[in-house]
């Protein structure tokens, strides 16, 4: 859906821009495909800005036309000299490259400066044109204000009740998966499903959260509230998994899990204010049949799930007063200020040069007047990718997209050519699916961006097959000039980046345990753990994301070791997601002793993963040891209370798993840089 609500922004704004602008062009006896470059701000404006405040989002989207208004003024006065408007178009491209350094605003600032440079070779407008030109630009900048901030602005209150809607329906589809390993214990596909739809689970939570920020209707103690409660479900739903799949994998599974399955099934179905005591009822008949531990989950999901229901339908009234200021904290650690060349900013700035000079002289082997097809695509390969193994990929795909879509191009183009309704309709649909798949599919966006292009051709008149041939060998010249750049230029590996990635997940993680063992020591109570764990989640995403070139495009033999770190660092974020649920109830039932020894064991374990990290005093056997030492305390107390499992009992299981994965982070990376490196 929220795909969905940008291509839909996109394309009405596309389509404002041009019903607006066309009629201006021709009252002012200007060529119409002049307003093209309203469009292209219009795209960009759209989905580039992505301030954090919508205040900045706003300032962001009208200031877009100054840049690509000079970049129009820069290329159309210096078209006459050729070696200077290349060289400029050069410096221009490194500029909008370099100036993401300054912050989000910069970012789509610097695309609109290259798009509307790289229009001028597309268009080749004349210098009594520019006015126009850049009313075009500003009706852009307009069209995709009203758009996004007035007719189909963001409702934080809509996005967070569907956003509950989907994290529904993600446990639902979490139990379907539990239910067809059951029916299919054997399955590694099954099983696959499984972990893809906890990984959903998880990002659906994240996207949610998100949103909570966004609620102006609750103070910060509310939102802090209401993120706890989604955590709570997520958690509640990835808990359900162990105690199931014992089930799955246990000679009497074959009867209990459907049963379970269909009963959680039919809990989520009920109404809002039916949920808990449906999930009683359910977790009493599992619980008869002997699995105490799929009960409790069940229950534990049912309270979850209608605390959510109940924050988001009331969070008109769900206020709080306002919470007191924090005290200060003493600053953590900040990672070494990286200058020059290790700026990744400059950094690419440097290779999306090299690369793209590299695509203008062999472009222009291929065709001297089309090689800027080229140039762009040797720049947007490298935006969004932190590794050549990434570039490699985005190459690929941007390659073979176009490859489909210059087939495409040529037959639409050869059916709707001279009609202008459906060409235009053609365009506009095109703009909507390329931008729909754009989350989705890199490929898919380029096959739909070149089928537009048949039909952009066709309109003006200038449509040949060979054009959209020309496209294709540009293209492929532009990918290989990406690839060559990433390979021989500044060359950032991928291995390097997941290391680097996992070093600053590793961080987070001693920063966790370290400043919770503090809180429980000083203060004697555990609170805002949230903010920490989602920042540890961000962290795992981000060397998911760089692992995936390794994990997905590499054969089975070269890529286990990355599948095998990054299953770990997985787990490692889900006990710790669990133990800073258990901890906040066990430090108001335990005794100042038990706080102590609780506290001692978090920073021994910080300690340990220090130690992972290769940076702190203490070895990491002598941080294990003093953890295992505490630990076994820990159980003794436990073991002497009676009345059953307690959130004691619960926090230290969390945290002898916790330890447990910190051994297999130091098996899998090792303990000394030597180690890690070999």
């Amino acid at each position: 859906m929220r795909r969905l609500r940008t291509a839909t922004r996109v394309v009405l704004a596309v389509a404002l821009t041009i019903a607006v602008v066309v009629p201006v062009l021709s009252w002012w006896g200007q060529p119409l495909p002049l307003a093209l470059i309203g469009a292209v701000v219009a795209i960009n404006s759209t989905v580039g800005v992505n301030d954090p405040e919508r205040r900045q989002q706003q300032v962001t989207t009208l200031l877009t036309p100054l840049p690509v208004t000079a970049a129009l003024v820069l290329a159309v006065l210096t078209a006459r000299w050729p070696l200077v408007n290349t060289v400029l178009f050069l410096v221009v491209i490194f500029a909008a490259v370099y100036v993401r350094r300054f912050g989000p605003r910069y970012y789509p600032l610097g695309m609109v400066a290259f798009m509307g440079y790289f229009f001028t070779m597309f268009v080749r407008p004349h210098p009594d044109q520019l006015p126009a030109l850049c009313v075009a630009a500003v009706a852009g900048s307009l069209a995709a204000f009203t758009l996004r901030f007035l007719a189909l602005r963001d409702d934080p209150e809509g996005v967070l009740e569907r956003g509950r809607r989907t994290l529904h329906a993600q446990v639902h589809g979490l139990l379907h998966a539990v239910r067809d390993v059951a029916e299919n214990p054997g399955s590694v596909a099954r099983r696959r499903e499984l972990n893809n739809r906890s990984v959903r689970l998880n990002e659906t939570a994240l996207m949610l959260e998100g949103s909570v920020g966004q609620l102006t209707s609750l103070d910060e103690r509310g939102r802090e509230a209401l993120r706890q409660r989604i955590l709570d479900v997520e958690l509640a739903a990835e808990n359900l998994l162990t105690p199931l799949l014992r089930l799955v994998d246990h000679p009497s599974g074959g009867e209990v899990v459907p049963h379970a399955v269909a009963g959680l099934l039919e809990v989520l179905r009920a109404d809002p204010q039916e949920l808990r005591e449906s999930a009683r009822l359910v977790a009493e008949q599992i619980e008869q049949q002997g699995s105490v531990a799929v009960a409790m989950a069940v229950r534990r999901l049912g309270t979850c799930l209608t605390e959510l229901t109940e924050a988001t339908s009331e969070f008109d009234e769900d206020r709080a007063e306002p919470e007191p200021a924090a005290e200060d904290e003493p600053a953590a650690e900040e990672p070494e200020e990286e200058t020059g060349l290790q700026r990744p900013e400059l950094r690419m700035a440097v290779q999306v040069t090299c690369a793209t000079a590299l695509a203008i002289m062999l472009g222009q082997l291929v065709s001297p007047n089309r090689w800027y097809w080229a140039v762009i695509t040797a720049f947007v390969v490298f935006i969004s990718t932190n590794s050549r193994g990434e570039l490699l990929v985005r190459a690929w795909q941007r390659t073979a997209g176009t490859v489909l879509g210059v087939v495409a191009g040529i037959l639409v183009a050869a059916q709707i050519s001279g009609n202008l309704a459906a060409e235009l309709a053609m365009i506009l649909l095109c703009v909507f699916l390329g931008f729909y798949f754009a989350g989705f599919s890199y490929a898919l966006m380029t096959f739909f961006i070149t089928t537009l292009l048949g039909a952009l051709y066709g309109m003006l008149g200038t449509f040949d097959a060979t054009v959209l041939e020309t496209r294709l060998w540009e293209t492929a010249v532009g990918a290989f000039a990406g690839v060559v750049t990433a390979v021989f230029v500044l060359p950032t590996r991928t291995r390097s980046l997941v290391r680097t990635n996992t070093e600053e997940f590793l961080r987070g993680l001693r920063d966790l345990l370290r400043d919770t063992g503090t809180e429980l020591s000083e203060r004697g109570e555990v609170t805002g753990l949230q903010e920490s764990v989602r920042e540890l989640d961000d962290s795992l995403q981000k060397v998911v994301r760089s692992a995936r070139p390794l994990t997905s495009y590499r054969l089975r033999s070269r890529r286990n070791q990355v599948q095998r770190t990054v299953t770990v660092l997985s787990g490692c974020a889900y006990y710790v997601r669990n133990l800073a649920v258990a901890l906040a109830a066990t430090a108001d039932m335990v005794d100042e002793d038990t706080r102590g020894r609780l506290a001692e064991l978090l920073r021994a374990l910080a300690d340990a993963v220090e130690a992972v990290r290769s940076r702190a005093q203490v070895g990491f056997e002598e941080a294990m040891d003093a953890a295992r030492h505490t630990v076994d305390s820990l159980h003794d107390i436990a073991e002497s209370l009676t009345g059953g499992p307690t959130s004691l009992h619960r926090t230290i299981r969390w945290l002898d798993r916790t330890s447990q994965v910190v051994e297999d982070l130091a098996r899998e990376l090792g303990t000394t840089g030597e180690q890690r490196a070999a």
